[in-house]
């Protein structure tokens, strides 16, 4: 019996590796075309772009039926049940796709801007796209194979930066944008094919199998995205498309520099716990070592950047992007802390308690749209981002425990508990930066910019490193984080390494 988890749990660290490295590499694709696009295109582009990715990110989420999700779940999946999942996706990337150009027209009527026309016209081909991708493409994920899904994202994140710059190069438009997300989809999607042949068929025999299970995720994804999206079109009219691009920019550097750390863990998850959920001593003790390990990753980057903002953005995107910093300072601590919560949705589905999600999402939008709108209206830009610190540090972390209370027994304390030292080795990584910043001078050239980034990142991680080895090692070295997962893998490595050395002798 014991055997099981072993290897469950050393295909689970290999396939987080995987992904870890693939999405760390597409973080630094999307970053570096964020930044070269920052430098050729104006904000107003971003801003316009954003109200088109919108609502295409609001009806994808809301019309989402985890189709995929579903057939990792089911342990007994037939042919009938890919083809079945790859009509419904053809279906619905096609209705989507209508429903875009449509939105297209309304929205230009909305703004005032009949370039959102273009915009939403050429987004359209996204969801077009992805609704025919090939459904064995899932049986990667199912069996833990993510080196091939993080290669071919990592070929789609190329294939998106390549095309956005050479487009914003000769033709400084905000086209650029819209060219690189349409490459990245047509990669993709040619990219299933060649990893996992398949000839479509259309049927719709197994469809119940297959809603059964999503359903609660697609009524969950709906209100989510809701609550997590709408103020971006007031935004985007009460503040001005420039302001709302360079928020958008701001608000997107911070997801993608602090959400890197949990999402691809996340997508492991999920199918490691599924083949745990026999046991649930085994299942918690997994569960509590993944939010151990995240937030001692994502807390540090979160924080951390909200410290180095200022040189950052002036370093890559220019002086003209303040606003970003603004918003930087602002979100990515909240993004840092949420990571501890990332393995729930992972486990929610695992045990398929994807009504309890649903659940979540109500209460979060119930108390997150009056938050919300309160604080953009009345007060603008700061008070929009006042209002996401309260209703996304606040708010959600509370919700947060309750749920995760409700699916394994652990009380929220028991869930902070194993982050202790994370806390505590963040709170020295900011006192020894505060510190650092009464000597520095303010920042006037990219030099200065570029000094002070080193600084930061350097004194601000061997801080945080040190401080956390050494509580860990206080501590009695907890098998509970990260650290023991570092040195059993700094152990496997050094072991192969002696083996290859004692072979070439």
């Amino acid at each position: 019996m014991t055997s099981v988890p072993k290897r469950i749990g050393a295909k689970t660290l290999q396939a987080s590796f995987w992904l870890m490295t693939g999405v760390f590499y597409g973080r630094l694709a999307n970053l570096a075309m964020t930044i070269i696009l920052a430098r050729i295109l104006v904000p107003a582009d971003f801003g316009l772009v954003a109200l088109g990715t919108t609502l295409l990110i609001i009806l994808t989420s809301v019309t989402d039926l985890s189709l995929a999700n579903a057939l990792i779940h089911h342990q007994d999946n037939k042919e009938a049940d890919f083809h079945t999942a790859f009509t419904l996706s053809a279906i619905r990337g096609f209705l989507l796709a209508i429903v875009m150009v449509i939105s297209g027209f309304v929205m230009a009527h909305l703004y005032n801007d009949p370039r959102l026309i273009g915009v939403c016209t050429g987004l359209a081909v996204r969801p077009l796209f992805s609704g025919l991708g090939s459904p064995y493409y899932v049986t990667f994920a199912k069996e833990l194979d993510f080196g091939t899904v993080a290669k071919n994202e990592a070929l789609n994140y190329t294939a998106q930066l390549v095309v956005a710059v050479g487009v914003a190069w000769f033709t400084e438009s905000y086209w650029a944008i819209v060219a690189g997300a349409v490459a990245a989809s047509t990669t993709g999607i040619v990219a299933t094919y060649i990893r996992a042949p398949y000839i479509p068929h259309f049927t719709l025999s197994s469809w119940r199998k297959l809603t059964n299970f999503s359903v609660w995720v697609t009524l969950n994804q709906f209100v989510t995205i809701i609550g997590n999206r709408f103020d971006n079109f007031l935004a985007g009219g009460l503040l001005g498309i420039s302001s709302f691009g360079a928020y958008n920019v701001g608000n997107n550097i911070a997801a993608m520099i602090t959400q890197s750390a949990f999402q691809p863990l996340e997508r492991v998850l999920f199918p490691s716990f599924a083949k745990l959920t026999g046991d649930k001593a085994r299942l918690n003790e997994a569960f509590q070592k993944s939010q151990a390990s995240l937030f001692a990753i994502g807390f540090p980057m979160g924080v951390g950047l909200a410290l180095v903002a200022e040189p950052f953005v002036y370093l890559t995107l220019g002086p003209k992007w303040s606003i970003a910093v603004t918003v930087i300072h602002f979100i990515a601590p909240v993004l840092g802390m949420q990571i501890v919560f990332g393995p729930s949705n992972a486990l929610a589905y695992a045990l398929g308690a994807t009504r309890t999600l649903f659940n979540r999402g109500i209460v979060l939008l119930i108390f997150r749209v009056p938050i919300v709108l309160t604080g953009l209206y009345f007060f603008g830009l700061v008070g929009l981002l006042v209002a996401r610190v309260i209703s996304g540090g606040i708010v959600v972390s509370i919700v947060n425990f309750y749920i995760v209370r409700s699916l394994t027994g652990l009380s929220p304390w028991r869930q902070l508990l194993v982050t202790w030292r994370s806390w505590v080795s963040g709170a020295a990584m900011v006192l020894a930066l505060l510190t650092l910043r009464d000597f520095s001078a303010p920042i006037a050239t990219n030099l200065g910019a570029g000094k002070m980034l080193v600084e930061i990142v350097l004194l601000g991680g061997g801080v945080y490193c040190c401080v956390h080895a050494l509580l860990w090692v206080m501590g009695g070295r907890s098998q509970v984080g990260i650290e023991s997962e570092l040195v059993k893998m700094a152990s496997g490595v050094l072991g192969r390494f002696k083996k290859l050395h004692r072979r070439s002798i």
